[in-house]
């Protein structure tokens, strides 16, 4: 059954009206006609079963049948603190994160990140991100939608984070600490991952990161680019926890 996130104001007295977008998606994409059904999240927790009762230019419409609890959200919270890279392979990771499980995205600013301290994110790059974010969402049926948070400069980052256990993959990393022996002995209910740029994190940047009790570790022999080492750190977290 296909699936659409709305806003509050979408929903009132059981009938659901969809926005423009998703009347075209109904429309043109998906040609679903009236009578047909499709579920609905209101981003609070809930799944709705829609019966569409109007498909026209002027209006798309639904009324609910029935409310149940949405599914899809892993028991454990992963942030990912992702350096901002290149604009396409960072819109892969929100995509594949949200695919994932990723619960909150944090874009950092970071010494060799593709910003730097003063610059800003275009707000229309933004509403990309966020549409991205949606799209995977549905797509992969996830309960709720990820969080988009403001991008961050990593001190602020590293000073910020509540998860109540704190990783940072780093090809240095001694010991062959990996993200399987950080979390062998704990259940943690929160992950944050900090995720480096191109070039990855200098020694300076892992070393306080080390002094606010985020721990460095490895991700294998093979050095992975930054795009891919979120999605492999975040599917490891969640393997762990024994959601993947």
């Amino acid at each position: 059954m296909h699936r659409f996130f709305i806003t509050s104001d979408q929903m009132q007295d059981g009938r659901v009206s969809f926005s423009d977008d998703q009347a075209q998606q109904i429309q043109k994409v998906l040609r679903l006609r009236p009578g047909q059904q499709v579920m609905v999240l209101d981003n609070a927790g809930w799944a709705y079963q829609v019966e569409l009762v109007r498909v026209s230019r002027k209006e798309t419409a639904g009324e609910v049948l029935e409310r149940q609890p949405a599914s899809g959200e892993p028991a454990v919270a992963v942030t990912l603190y992702q350096s901002v890279i290149k604009w396409d392979r960072f819109e892969w990771v929100l995509q594949k994160g949200t695919e994932m499980g990723v619960t909150r995205f944090v874009p950092v600013i970071s010494g060799r990140s593709r910003l730097k301290a003063n610059d800003t994110i275009n707000p229309n790059k933004v509403a990309r991100w966020q549409r991205i974010i949606v799209e995977a969402a549905e797509q992969s049926r996830r309960g709720r939608l990820p969080e988009l948070a403001p991008a961050v400069n990593l001190a602020e980052a590293m000073a910020m984070r509540e998860a109540e256990a704190a990783l940072i993959p780093w090809e240095e990393a001694e010991g062959g600490i990996t993200i399987g022996t950080a979390l062998a002995s704990r259940r943690p209910r929160s992950v944050a991952l900090f995720i480096g740029p191109e070039g990855g994190f200098s020694e300076d940047e892992v070393v306080a990161g080390r002094q606010h009790g985020i721990m460095p570790v490895s991700l294998g022999r093979r050095i992975l680019r930054a795009e891919t080492a979120a999605v492999v750190a975040a599917a490891l977290v969640l393997h762990e926890i024994g959601e993947m």
